[in-house]
């Protein structure tokens, strides 16, 4: 009743849901791998973040680190090639992450059009290529700020910027 309110009184014509054609268990199964799939995004989501944050803290604990130490070389020459390394390692591991989020929304895709039109509908309110967007802006700015991280942390432990 209250459904057909809403349809009857919105701008759009009302649509005819197409039920979906899998039996339950079959109906059931597919949820649970939609659930997974969507975990999986979110813990793929948190751990580039967590990465991103993680190694900022560090490249900030190796400036304290050069700061404590001042004037010796060998531990900023080192502390630099670290950075580098580290920088580039969490960088790949970003992008691993964004590939792996990629695999999921596949699936997530894939095991939607076997739901109901209505549930179709709902996941083609916000465009792929707009999403897509929105993530690898999102990845660019994850790279851009560990770059950066690094370029401030070889600033401070530098003798030459000094």
């Amino acid at each position: 009743m209250v459904a057909q309110e809403i349809q009857d009184s919105g701008d759009e014509p009302a649509r005819e849901n197409t039920p979906s054609e899998l039996d339950e268990l079959t109906h059931a199964e597919m949820c649970m791998l939609y659930r997974e799939s969507a975990d999986s995004i979110r813990f793929a989501k948190a751990y580039q973040w967590k990465s991103l944050g993680a190694t900022l803290l560090v490249f900030g604990a190796m400036i304290l680190l050069a700061r404590s130490v001042p004037g010796n070389l060998t531990l900023t020459n080192f502390l630099i090639a670290i950075s580098f390394l580290s920088s580039s390692a969490v960088i790949y591991m970003l992008v691993l992450y964004q590939v792996w989020q990629n695999t999921e929304r596949e699936k997530l895709r894939d095991i939607s059009s076997h739901f109901s039109s209505f549930s179709q509908f709902t996941r083609a309110i916000k465009s792929s290529r707009e999403a897509n967007v929105h993530r690898y802006t999102l990845l660019a700015f994850m790279i851009i700020a560990i770059l950066l991280g690094n370029v401030v942390l070889v600033m401070a432990v530098s003798p030459l910027y000094r």
